[in-house]
């Protein structure tokens, strides 16, 4: 896999090889993860899977970030969820609901690209504007989050956090 990033947050932890392709398997099936967002939203080990979206804009130095990694699954699929006005757009193919799994952008244009995959099986990005927004709405998802994020950790203190190949395991086995 190729390294994009051409520079490094100070104090920030690179993600494995495994948790980039990890999160490479959420953009592959965001499709079926957002459709039964139900199904494991209360379960905190599918909720707190942590993604390495890599939501840094770099210019001169300066780095301003959407949202910091990791993103946990729950907080990212939350805030597209509950901000229709803001993450979602339509399919250019069939006209239906597009969920965006990743967003990347610059705030100094303030445009941000959202990229998702559409239920008829097209898949590219919408290019829209208000970086900071969108941010915010992240951010604040996110900061909501920690404390039951912080209860789960403090009644299970040895667990690993799930993958979404562990999610996409469990969703195909309970279905039946």
């Amino acid at each position: 896999m190729k390294e994009y990033n051409f520079f490094k947050l100070q104090g920030a932890v690179r993600p494995t090889a495994e948790q980039l392709l990890d999160t490479k398997l959420f953009y592959q099936n965001a499709v079926e993860i957002y459709a039964r967002f139900d199904d494991w939203k209360d379960d905190d080990r599918f909720y707190f899977i942590p993604l390495y979206m890599q939501m840094t804009f770099s210019c001169a130095g300066w780095v301003a970030e959407m949202a910091p990694d990791p993103v946990w699954l729950g907080s990212f699929v939350s805030a597209v969820l509950n901000h229709p006005e803001l993450f979602q757009y339509n399919c250019p193919v069939c006209g239906k609901t597009v969920f965006p799994y990743r967003t990347v952008g610059s705030p100094l244009s303030g445009r941000v690209d959202l990229e998702g995959r559409c239920s008829c099986g097209w898949h590219g990005a919408e290019s829209v504007s208000g970086w900071k927004v969108r941010a915010i709405a992240l951010r604040d998802q996110i900061e909501a989050d920690k404390f039951r994020h912080g209860k789960y950790i403090l009644l299970h203190p040895r667990t690993k956090p799930a993958t979404v190949q562990e999610l996409l395991y469990w969703l195909a086995n309970s279905q039946e």
